[in-house]
């Protein structure tokens, strides 16, 4: 086998190896720019939520019965030992 031939049939193989290369970077830089969307709309899920959940859910029921958080606190403060860990943690009663 002339040298021309084995190098050529190396650069074709070489070439080969760099194709599946790139797609196998490509396929890992589209699921990381996936993954750090989802991460993004997993972490406002977990930070938003409560607070919708309290807007739309729980305040107008607080409103409809004429409470509020003042009162609902006043409330958790008969809890036995709540009112040591208020003082204890700063809290003002």
């Amino acid at each position: 086998m002339p040298p021309n031939t084995e190098l050529e049939k190396n650069i074709e193989h070489n070439s080969k190896l760099l194709e599946e290369n790139n797609q196998i970077l490509k396929k890992i830089h589209r699921n990381a720019v996936w993954g750090f969307w989802l991460r993004v709309a997993w972490y406002l899920i977990l930070i938003g939520l409560p607070f919708v959940v309290y807007f739309y859910i729980i305040e107008p029921y607080f409103e409809f019965f004429g409470a509020n958080y003042e009162t609902f606190r006043a409330g958790i403060g008969e809890i036995p030992g709540l009112k040591g860990f208020e003082q204890v943690m700063g809290g003002h009663e």
